[in-house]
């Protein structure tokens, strides 16, 4: 009599692990997606904060050159 090979309860199947896989992707994707989305409005926030500094720099170096 062949040996029946028989499946446990406990043991996943192939296609679900794969599938919890693609779904774990998934979600660390679209976290990365908005990490990357704040980190690019971060960026843009700090680039005017550098202008309006650099803008305020010129204006005292100005300013003190006016009173020498």
């Amino acid at each position: 009599m062949p040996a029946k090979k028989s499946k446990s309860l406990y043991a996943p199947d192939t296609e679900s692990i794969l599938t919890r896989g693609l779904n774990s992707m998934t979600k660390a994707c679209d976290a990365l997606t908005k990490q990357n989305e704040t980190l690019n409005n971060d960026i843009e926030g700090l680039k005017a904060k550098i202008k309006r500094l650099s803008e305020r720099v010129l204006i005292d170096k100005g300013n003190d050159s006016d009173v020498n």
